[in-house]
């Protein structure tokens, strides 16, 4: 009999993380999506304090690394508890940032970093408002703040460089 209630039980674990992983698409890509972003970003950063050329472009790059490592924790808490997938597949740096140093570095990370931001801000704040998940909802209106922080300061890092970036 306890055997049973087991299987039961964990057979209904199983089922309700499938369930929902498949029932609000939202909240699936969300989750998919800001895991692989947030890794890209930890990634870029480690990349910025190694091949960064000024002080401000290292700064933020270990600013993006403590930032999106903490996030991602955060995200990974979330998504184990619900059954929601973060595994993304292994991706190599930018060209743009592994064949690049120095100066030209500075400015190819800045600009990825407006772009990358501008999406990022764009992903959450479509979760934040249609993501059926309460948990998941809440994390992306939690984190908005902390990414439009990111978006104004390397915005203002690209200014400061004379860099045209959309």
């Amino acid at each position: 009999m306890k055997k049973y209630l087991l299987m039961l039980m964990v057979g209904g674990f199983f089922s309700q993380a499938a369930l929902a992983q498949t029932t609000d698409t939202v909240t699936t890509n969300f989750v998919k999506n800001a895991a692989m972003g947030g890794m890209m970003e930890v990634k870029a950063g480690q990349l910025a304090l190694k091949k960064g050329k000024s002080a401000s472009v290292k700064a933020y790059g270990a600013k993006m690394v403590t930032d999106h490592t903490l996030a991602n924790a955060q995200l990974k808490k979330i998504a184990l508890s619900k059954g929601y997938s973060t595994a993304a597949p292994a991706m190599p740096a930018s060209p743009l940032l592994a064949n690049t140093t120095g100066t030209e570095f500075d400015k190819n990370y800045v600009t990825m970093m407006v772009a990358d931001h501008k999406k990022t801000i764009a992903l959450f704040e479509h979760a934040s408002t249609n993501a059926k998940d309460a948990d998941v909802k809440a994390f992306a209106t939690k984190t908005l703040p902390k990414l439009r922080q990111h978006l104004a300061t390397v915005e203002s890092m690209a200014s400061s460089m004379n860099l045209e970036v959309k």
